[in-house]
Order: C-alpha cells, then structure tokens, then sequence
C-alpha cells in the first residue's frame, strides 16, 4: 500500500515537473518574441532615422523621419512574405530607407493601430530595365523571390513601363502596403498621397496629407481585422 502512494506521489510530482516545465518554455518563446520586436523597432528606427538631413545627388535632403522606440515594424525576408500573402494574416510594407516616398510614408504607418507591421526591403530584390541605344535592356536580374512577390501581387501592381516602353512585367513600385488575411489580399496602397503644387517627394507631407493617408492604411487595417462572417451570405460564417 505505501509502495502504491510513493509510485502515486512520484507520478504526481512528475506531472507538475513536466506542465512547470512547458509553461516556462512558452513563457520564455514569448518573452524571446517580443525581444526579437523590440530588437527590430531599434533597428528600424536607427536604418531610417541614419538618414535624417543627408543630402542627396540632386540637392535634395531625405525627408525627416521620427521614429517610437516601440515602433510595430519587424524585418521580414521575401519567403516569409511570400508564406504571409500565400496564407497568412496581417500588414506587410515593402520599401527602403533611401526611399524618399517610403520615409514619408512610415512617419505615418507607424501610428496605425496594429502590433505588427512585416517589413521587407525591396531595395536590392527587384530587376531594372533601362532603354540603351532605342532596346529596352534587362540591366539588372530581381531575385527568385521577388518574381515570386511579382506573381503573387500581380493583381495590386503596375506594369513596368520605362519611357513609355511595356517591359511585359508588372513592377513593385514603394512604398507598398499590403493587407492580407488568411492568403487573400484585402487592401493595398502603393506611394503616399497626392502632391500639392511645388511639393516634391523630398517633402514632409503636409498635417492633412499624413491624415489623408493614414485614413487609407486605417481602412487597410479594418479589413484585415474585420469579421469574415458575410451578412449577405447565406453559407454563415
């Protein structure tokens, strides 16, 4: 009979031993997450914020960019994009710091009510065209993954003009915000917003302007956060 209660005891203790020990683990995966944010929203805001009154070729000075220490931004490779858009959930922008379109944009993407935003940058992925001699010329070859991104976006994107001349692609034109749920692209906006007469893109976008393009990446956001149950359906939910 007490041989029987030690073996009980033992089992008992071996139970807990072993729940303590999963719920340590899932504790310490998500601590490692939200490190592995924090990490990223350093890195992001540094990569962008570098730039801050550099000037560029033609005169110009990159737009300001000011940047929370808890910004949502998270660095994302091309194959994790392509799992998110093929049958993921969430917000995805493709850019670059250099971008001046892309720095504007995230002055204001970062104040959109969402914890995470995948970032990709798109600076180093995609092909370029050029016209040598009257031939449009391949002068640069995109990445694998970014032909893939071409298919699965082939819906939301542009086709690829280079003066005036159809490359027969479409082309990633940044800032790119992407929403996705469950696969299915549910919103999208490509570069800011319109410019006022003698802005240009290495402008700060006015107070409306960032309020006129946050209502854009607010209503992106809704649809990836709206209730798939369709009240027109009659296949519930």
């Amino acid at each position: 009979m007490k041989n029987k209660r030690k073996i009980i005891l033992l089992v008992i203790l071996l139970l807990t031993l072993i729940v303590l020990g999963v719920l340590l683990f899932l504790n310490l995966n998500k601590e490692d997450k939200k490190t592995n944010i924090n990490t990223d929203a350093v890195k992001f805001k540094e990569e962008y914020e570098s730039l801050n009154g550099s000037e560029v070729e033609n005169g110009y000075a990159y737009p300001e960019v000011a940047l929370e220490d808890n910004n949502p931004f998270v660095y994302t490779s091309v194959n994790d994009a392509i799992k998110a858009l093929e049958n993921g959930t969430g917000i995805i922008y493709f850019g670059y710091s250099s971008c001046p379109w892309c720095r504007n944009a995230v002055n204001v993407l970062q104040h959109v009510n969402i914890n995470e935003i995948l970032y990709v940058d798109t600076k180093n992925i995609r092909d370029t065209y050029e016209v040598i001699d009257g031939v449009l010329t391949k002068t640069k070859e995109g990445t694998d993954g970014y032909y893939k991104l071409l298919e699965l976006l082939d819906s939301v994107l542009e086709d690829y003009l280079v003066d005036g001349i159809s490359t027969g692609e479409k082309r990633m034109y940044v800032p790119l915000v992407v929403g996705v749920k469950e696969g299915e692209i549910v919103g999208f906006h490509e570069a800011t917003v319109d410019l006022n007469d003698g802005q240009t893109a290495y402008d700060a976008l006015t107070d409306d302007q960032q309020e006129e393009l946050k209502d854009v990446y607010d209503e992106i956001i809704s649809k990836v956060n709206a209730n798939v149950c369709d009240i027109d359906s009659d296949q519930g939910c």
